[in-house]
């Protein structure tokens, strides 16, 4: 018993390899498929997703995020090239661009069950950072991604900008139901939706849930 679970474990292993490997040489698609949710709406589980389906996949990079608040896309755009998934910073600001860059992408838009679940994970993101402390060390990105003091985030803005994001994704997408998938994984959103949404088998795993 002990040999043949030790054999489907190599042979596992193996096969995650050659995945691997296979993935690294392989073209990259040139359509995308972006989640395009604020932070904190389940985009770490999302990215695990597409890396499990298989896509070579871009998380978040806040020295992009820089670039793209300094309205300098091109280098931004030229490393969406380079991949196939994307989610976080600083993707859900240009969807509209990608979407026009990249013909036939696919776009998800992650949500929290209601504004006061979002406002209160980021909330919490922030305490754990330690962002209102006198010893944080603000970091060399921040003031052009932000423009304002750590101490002086505004929460209730924040709440704002959630609703007014994930309302300006709905209204550019309209009716094109086949390029926008809308999940919240708090509401039992999983690899059913995820699956048939990118014509991806259904991995054979619970679906995760990270923070």
């Amino acid at each position: 018993m002990r040999e043949s679970l030790s054999l489907i474990m190599i042979a596992r292993k193996l096969i995650n390899k050659i995945v691997s490997s296979w993935m690294l040489l392989r073209p990259v698609r040139h359509s995308k498929v972006v989640g395009i949710g604020l932070p904190k709406t389940g985009t770490t589980t999302l990215g695990y997703c597409f890396k499990r389906f298989g896509f070579k996949h871009r998380s978040y990079d806040m020295d992009l995020a820089v670039q793209v608040k300094r309205n300098e896309l091109e280098k931004v755009l030229a490393e969406a090239g380079k991949y196939e998934t994307f989610e976080d910073w600083p993707w859900f600001l240009i969807y509209r661009e990608l979407d026009q860059r990249f013909a036939n992408s696919k776009f998800i838009l992650t949500l929290r069950k209601d504004t006061e679940t979002y406002v209160a994970s980021l909330r919490g993101h922030h305490e754990r950072q330690g962002i209102r402390k006198e010893d944080f060390v603000q970091p060399h990105w921040w003031d052009d991604v932000f423009g304002f003091a750590p101490d002086q985030w505004d929460y209730q803005k924040s709440a704002k900008r959630y609703e007014r994001h994930n309302r300006e994704v709905l209204e550019y997408f309209g009716d094109r139901t086949d390029d926008l998938l809308v999940v919240c994984w708090e509401n039992g959103d999983g690899w059913a939706e995820l699956s048939k949404f990118l014509n991806k088998p259904r991995p054979d795993e619970p679906f995760p849930h990270f923070k």
